[in-house]
This record gives C-alpha cells, structure tokens and sequence, in this order.
C-alpha cells in the first residue's frame, strides 16, 4: 500500500514538473506572486495570443497551481497556495550558477 502511495506521488511531482517546464508558465506565476490579476493584463506581457495564454492558464489550472475567479466579463486569476513558489524560489541564482558551470564543464568550456 506504502509503495502506491509513493508511485501516486511521484507521478504528481512529474505532472507539476512538466506543467512548470514551459517559461510563459513560469511567468504567469511570477505575475501571480504580487496576487490575483486579470487574464487582459497577462496577455501582453507574456506577448502571445489570447487563446495561447489561455492554455497556458488552463494547464496551471488543471495541475491545481491557480483558481479562476470571473466578474462580469474578466477572469481573474490567483495562485491556490503561495507554496508553489517554493519551488520556483529554489532555483536561485546560486544554483543558476552552479548548473551553468557544470553544464559548461560537460561542453569543454569550462
């Protein structure tokens, strides 16, 4: 039953991963960092269409990273728990730095 239960989780955290893989993704939540923001202002700053930006918003939403909220004809959306930040936050800039350089070792450039 234990061994399930870690299969379930593994597979969750590889299911946020690859929500999390794409950069207008990570954006999005950066912009949600500050609170909860209308769709109208995400869409110029991630500069893609309008029904891009929306399947980026309905994969967060679908991996239950942010909620919905509609009023009138906006929708706003907000991160369900500030946690996910976590993740992002972890890859600091030192840890940035030291994946460059390994990267660069592997390349024979460093």
């Amino acid at each position: 039953m234990l061994q399930k239960s870690i299969e379930e989780t593994i597979r969750l955290k590889a299911r946020l991963f690859k929500t999390l893989g794409d950069p207008n993704r990570i954006r999005i939540l950066e912009m949600l960092r500050g609170g909860e923001v209308c769709q109208c202002e995400i869409v110029p700053v991630i500069g893609q269409s309008q029904p891009t930006v929306s399947r980026h918003l309905k994969l967060l939403e679908d991996a239950g990273l942010i909620r919905t909220r509609k009023e009138g004809t906006r929708v706003y959306y907000s991160l369900v728990s500030p946690m996910v930040l976590r993740i992002l936050d972890a890859v600091d800039q030192e840890m940035v730095e030291l994946l460059a350089g390994e990267l660069a070792k592997k390349m024979g450039l460093g």
